[in-house]
C-alpha cells in the first residue's frame, strides 16, 4: 500500500528546494556552482571578489582627495564602484533586475572614464556637444538592451566605449615629451591593459571550459577550488586594470596641464606592490 502525502509535506519540501534569493531569472548564469558555499550568496567568490572594484575605488577617492586632483576623478571612482556594488547584487541574487543593475553601470562609467580622458584640459575642448553625445549614447544603449535583451549587444557596446578609451589615451602619450615621465605613463597604460587582457582570457576560459573547470574544482576541493574559479579573476584583475588606467589619466593629466619641466614635481608611488597612485614629491605650500 502507497504512502499517502499530504499537501502541507509537499510544500515544505519544495520550499527546500527553493534557493533563498528564489529561482534565477537572469539571462546569464556564470560556472561557479550556485549556493555551494553559503545558502545567501547564489554564487559566492564571483559575489565577494568585486568588493575589488570598491576598496581600489575608495582608496582613489582617497588619494584624488589628498592630492588635489579634480572632482572629476572622484565622479570616476564612484562609478567604478557602482559597478563592483551592481555586480554584487547579480552575484548573489541572480536575478535579472539586478543584471541590469551590474551591466548598465558598466555603460555608464565607463562614459565618466571617455569623458576624462578626451576632455583632458581645464576648460573643455569639445564643449557641450561630446558629454551631450555620451548620454545619448547610454540612454540609446540602455533602451536597446532592455528592448533586445541579449548580452552581446551589451558586451559590444561596452568593447566600443573601452577601444575609443585606448585609442585616445595611446595618443595623448605623444605629448609627453620627458622619456622617463613617458615611459612611467606607458608601464601604467599598458600594464592595465594587460591585466584587463588577462582578465577577459580567463573569463573567455570559465566560459568555455566551465565542465572541465568543475570537474578539476570537485577534484581540488574547498578552499583550492576557489582559484578555479575564473570569472572572479576576471572580477579583480579588471578591477586592477581599470584603476591603473585612472590613475594613468591622472598621471598624464597633471603632466600635460602643468608648465613644461615639472613632470619631476609627480610620481608614481605603490601601495602594497601593485596598487599605483600619483603623488607630488614636494610640498605644495613650499
Amino acid at each position: 500500500m502507497s504512502k499517502s502525502t499530504s499537501s502541507s509535506e509537499v510544500n515544505a519540501t519544495s520550499d527546500q528546494n527553493v534557493p533563498f534569493w528564489g529561482h534565477g531569472t537572469s539571462t546569464l548564469d556564470w560556472c561557479e556552482e550556485n549556493y555551494k558555499v553559503h545558502e545567501y550568496f547564489a554564487e559566492f567568490i564571483n559575489t565577494t571578489t568585486n568588493l575589488t572594484f570598491v576598496c581600489l575605488a575608495l582608496f582613489g577617492i582617497y588619494t584624488t582627495l589628498k592630492y588635489d586632483l579634480g572632482k572629476r576623478f572622484i565622479f570616476a571612482h564612484m562609478g567604478i564602484a557602482t559597478i563592483g556594488i551592481g555586480s554584487w547584487f547579480f552575484h548573489m541574487t541572480l536575478l535579472f533586475e539586478f543584471q541590469l543593475l551590474d551591466e548598465l553601470p558598466m555603460i555608464y562609467g565607463t562614459c565618466i572614464l571617455l569623458y576624462n580622458i578626451y576632455e583632458i584640459h581645464e576648460r573643455p575642448k569639445f564643449g557641450f556637444i561630446f558629454p551631450f553625445s555620451l548620454f545619448i549614447y547610454a540612454i540609446t544603449i540602455t533602451l536597446a538592451y532592455l528592448y533586445i535583451g541579449d548580452p552581446v549587444f551589451h558586451q559590444v557596446a561596452c568593447a566600443f566605449l573601452v577601444s575609443a578609451l585606448h585609442i585616445r589615451s595611446v595618443l595623448l602619450l605623444q605629448r609627453v615629451e620627458n622619456l622617463q615621465t613617458r615611459a612611467n605613463l606607458k608601464f601604467l597604460l599598458f600594464g592595465g591593459a594587460g591585466l584587463f587582457a588577462l582578465g577577459f582570457f580567463l573569463w573567455n576560459v570559465d566560459n568555455i571550459a566551465c565542465t572541465h573547470l568543475i570537474a578539476a574544482r570537485n577534484f581540488l576541493g574547498l578552499p583550492l577550488a576557489h582559484f578555479l574559479e575564473f570569472h572572479g579573476w576576471w572580477h579583480i584583475l579588471t578591477a586592477l586594470g581599470t584603476y591603473w588606467w585612472m590613475v594613468y589619466n591622472q598621471y598624464i593629466r597633471v603632466v600635460l596641464l602643468d608648465k613644461p619641466g615639472k613632470e619631476h614635481e609627480w610620481e608614481v608611488k605603490w601601495f602594497l606592490g601593485f596598487v599605483p597612485q600619483i603623488a607630488r614629491t614636494y610640498n605644495k605650500q613650499e
